[in-house]
C-alpha cells in the first residue's frame, strides 16, 4: 500500500534499434543527442533504458524541434531542453509548471498550529499565575496603604511636636538677636577690611576692561571666519551641483553603454543563428552535390554507351556500304543486319520501358512501405525492425491467403472489441492513485478543518473572558483615576454591544464635578484630553509598561490641571519610566531630568542635559552652609 510503480523485467525487454528517422535527425540543426546517450545506468540495465529512450532524440529549442519534427513527419518524439515535448503523430506538450505548496503542506502548518496552540495555552496558564501573583501583590499593596494611612496620622502628630519645637525657636530667637549685637560689632571690623577689598576690585576692574577688549578682539575675529565659512558653504553647494551633474552625465553614458552591451548580444545571438543555419545550408549543399556526382556519373555511363553504340551503327553502315557495293548476297546480309538493328532496338525500347515500370514500380513500393511503416506504428507502435525481431513467420504466396484469413479474423474481434487505448491501465492506475490522494487529502482538510474550528471557538471563548475581565478592571481604575484628576465627578466604559464583545465598540461617560454630560462633545477640548489621560492612566494601572513615551498630550490643559497631571505622572513613576515631549512648565518641574536642544549654529544641534536631583542636593548644601 506504499503506492504504484512500473517494472520492466531484465529477462524480457530487449533493446531497441534505431531508425532512419532517428539517424536523419542527428543531420539536422540544433539536435543534441538521443535520450538514451545522455543518461548514465549501470551496464545490467542499459537494454531497459535503450528501449525506453533509444526512439526519443533531445532538441536544444522548440524551434528546431518543430522544424525537425516536420521533416521527419512526425514518427519520431522530440524533447527540448526546457521540457517541451512533440510525440510522435504531432501532439505537443509543454507550458511551465506550477511549483505551489500542495494541500500535503497544511499537514505540517497544522502540527505548527496544534504547537503553537499548546504553546499559547502554556503562556495563558502563565499568566494566570501572574495575575494571581499581581492579585497577591495588590492585597499586599493595600496592606501597605493602610499602614501608609497609619504613617500619616503619625506625622501628623510629629508635627504637631514641630510646632511646639518652633516656639523652642522663637526663644532661641531671641537669644540670636543678643548674638547678632555682638556680631555688629564684627561687622565694623570688617568694613575696614572692605575698603581694602575696594582697592583690589578696582585693580581688578583694569584687568576686567583688558580682557574684555581681548573679547571684542576675539568676536570680531570669529565673525570673520563665519563670513569666509558662508563663502565656503556656497562654494561647497556649487560642488555638489556640478557633481550631481556628472553623476547624471556618467548614469546616462553608463545606460547607453548597457543599451550598446545589450545590442551586441542581440547581434551575437543573430550571429550564432546564422552560423547554424549557414551549417545546415552546407550540409544540404553537400548531399545535392554528392546527387548531382552520382548523376553526371550516370550520364557519362549513358554518353560512353551512346558513344559505343553510334561506333556500332557507323561500323554497320560501313559495312553495309561495302555490301552494297558487293553482290546479292551482301544485300541479303544488310537485310538481316538491319533486321537485327530493329530487333536490337525494339529490344533496347523493351528494356528502357521495362526499366520506367520498373522504376515506377519501386517508388510505389518505397511509398506503400512508408504508408505500411507509418500503419504499423499507428496501430501497434512497432516499427518494420521491430515486428521482425518478434520472429513471426515470413509472409509467401503459399501461406499468404491464410495469413489473410487470420488478419480478417483479428480485424474483426478488434472491431467487436471496439476502440482501445494501450495506454488505458496506465491512464487508470494514474487516475486511480489522484484519486486516492486526494481522497486522503480530502479526509486530512476536513479533520483539520473540525479540528481548526473548535481551536478558534475555545480562542474566541477565552478571548471573550480576557477581554470581559480586562474591560472591568480598566473601568473600575477609569473611574478612580478620573475622580483624583478632577477632584470628583464620575466617568465610565460601557460596550455598543456587550452580547458581541469581540466586535462592540466602547462608550466613554465622563461628567466632571458639579455638570451633568451627556455626551463627549459637549466638553471643552482641556476636559476631554484630560478625560483621555485619565483613560490611559487606568490602562496603564491594569497593564503597566516598563517604559511610556508622551508626546504633549498636556498642551491643552489649563495651569490647574498641567499640576494635577504632572503629580499624577510622579506618582505612576514609581513603577514606570515616563519620558515626557513638553513646552509645559508645571509637567518640567516633575522630572528627574531634563533635555533641551538648541541650535547655536546653523545646520548645527546642541542637547542640554539638567538634573534636577542635582540642583536640589546642591540647594541643600548651600542652605545647610548658610544656616
Amino acid at each position: 500500500n506504499a503506492g504504484r510503480a512500473t517494472f520492466y523485467p531484465l529477462t524480457a525487454i530487449r533493446p531497441a534499434t534505431e531508425t532512419d528517422e532517428v539517424r536523419s535527425a542527428k543531420k539536422m540543426p540544433g539536435f543534441v543527442g538521443r535520450a538514451d546517450t545522455l543518461v548514465e545506468s549501470d551496464k545490467r540495465y542499459r537494454s531497459v533504458i535503450e528501449w525506453l529512450l533509444l526512439r526519443t532524440v533531445i532538441f536544444d529549442n522548440i524551434d528546431n524541434a518543430s522544424n525537425a519534427a516536420k521533416k521527419l513527419d512526425y514518427k519520431v518524439k522530440i524533447v527540448t531542453l526546457d521540457g517541451q515535448v512533440i510525440n510522435t503523430g504531432g501532439a505537443f506538450t509543454g507550458g511551465s509548471t506550477k511549483r505551489d505548496s500542495g494541500i500535503l503542506s497544511r499537514v505540517s502548518e497544522i502540527a505548527a498550529l496544534k504547537e503553537n496552540a499548546e504553546k499559547l495555552e502554556k503562556k495563558i496558564n502563565e499568566t494566570k499565575k501572574a495575575l494571581e501573583e499581581i492579585g497577591a501583590e495588590l492585597h499586599e499593596a493595600q496592606d501597605a496603604l493602610r499602614d501608609a494611612e497609619q504613617d500619616k496620622e503619625l506625622l501628623l502628630t510629629l508635627s504637631r511636636s514641630q510646632f511646639q519645637a518652633l516656639d523652642r525657636a522663637n526663644a532661641q530667637y531671641n537669644a540670636n538677636c543678643n548674638i547678632l549685637e555682638r556680631l555688629k560689632e564684627d561687622k565694623d571690623k570688617l568694613l575696614d577690611k572692605q575698603t581694602e577689598a575696594g582697592e583690589e576690585i578696582t585693580r581688578l576692574g583694569f584687568d576686567l576692561s583688558a580682557v574684555e577688549e581681548r573679547i571684542a578682539a576675539i568676536r570680531e575675529h570669529r565673525a570673520k571666519l563665519s563670513e569666509e565659512r558662508g563663502v565656503i558653504d556656497e562654494k561647497s553647494d556649487e560642488y555638489a551641483q556640478k557633481a550631481n551633474e556628472v553623476f547624471i552625465t556618467v548614469t546616462s553614458v553608463r545606460k547607453d553603454i548597457e543599451n550598446y552591451e545589450r545590442m551586441a548580444l542581440d547581434v551575437d545571438v543573430r550571429v550564432s543563428d546564422l552560423d547554424s543555419e549557414i551549417k545546415s545550408q552546407t550540409e544540404r549543399v553537400s548531399d545535392l552535390e554528392f546527387g548531382r556526382k552520382n548523376q553526371d556519373k550516370i550520364k557519362e555511363e549513358s554518353k560512353q554507351e551512346y558513344d559505343r553504340l553510334e561506333n556500332l551503327i557507323e561500323s554497320l553502315n560501313k559495312e553495309r556500304r561495302e555490301v552494297e557495293t558487293g553482290s546479292d548476297e551482301y544485300e541479303r546480309e544488310l537485310r538481316e543486319l538491319r533486321e537485327k538493328i530493329k530487333q536490337k532496338n525494339s529490344s533496347r525500347d523493351a528494356f528502357y520501358e521495362a526499366v520506367v515500370n520498373s522504376e515506377s514500380l519501386l517508388e510505389r513500393l518505397k511509398k506503400r512501405d512508408e504508408e505500411l511503416g507509418s500503419i504499423l506504428y499507428d496501430e501497434y507502435e512497432l516499427t518494420y525492425e521491430d515486428a521482425v525481431s518478434l520472429g513471426y513467420p515470413a509472409v509467401t504466396e503459399e501461406n499468404r491467403e491464410e495469413i489473410g484469413a487470420i488478419q480478417a479474423s483479428c480485424r474483426a474481434r478488434l472491431k467487436r472489441i471496439g476502440n482501445f487505448d494501450p495506454s488505458s491501465i496506465e491512464k487508470y492506475a494514474e487516475v486511480k492513485s489522484r484519486y486516492d490522494d486526494l481522497n486522503t487529502q480530502y479526509v486530512d482538510i476536513t479533520s483539520s478543518y473540525d479540528e481548526l474550528v473548535k481551536i478558534i471557538a475555545d480562542l474566541e471563548e477565552e478571548m471573550k473572558v480576557s477581554f470581559v475581565t480586562a474591560f472591568e478592571e480598566i473601568n473600575r481604575n477609569f473611574g478612580i483615576t478620573f475622580r483624583e484628576l478632577f477632584g470628583g465627578g464620575s466617568a465610565e466604559l460601557s460596550l455598543s454591544e456587550p452580547d458581541e464583545v469581540l466586535t462592540s465598540g466602547i462608550e466613554i461617560k465622563a461628567a466632571p464635578p458639579g455638570k451633568i454630560i451627556k455626551s463627549m462633545s459637549l466638553l471643552s477640548g482641556g476636559e476631554q484630553s484630560f478625560v483621555a489621560i485619565a483613560l490611559l492612566f487606568a490602562i496603564l494601572k491594569v497593564n503597566p509598561t516598563p517604559f511610556c513615551i508622551l508626546d504633549e498630550i498636556e498642551a491643552a490643559l489649563d495651569e490647574v490641571n498641567v499640576f494635577r497631571f504632572g503629580e499624577y505622572i510622579k506618582r505612576l513613576s514609581e513603577g514606570t519610566q515616563f519620558i515626557l515631549i513638553t513646552h509645559r512648565r508645571g509637567t518640567m518641574e516633575v522630572g528627574d531630568r531634563l533635555y533641551g536642544v538648541t541650535m547655536p549654529q546653523r545646520g548645527i544641534s546642541q542637547a542640554i542635559e539638567l538634573n534636577v536631583n542635582d540642583i536640589e542636593g546642591k540647594q541643600k548644601e548651600l542652605l545647610d552652609g548658610v544656616l
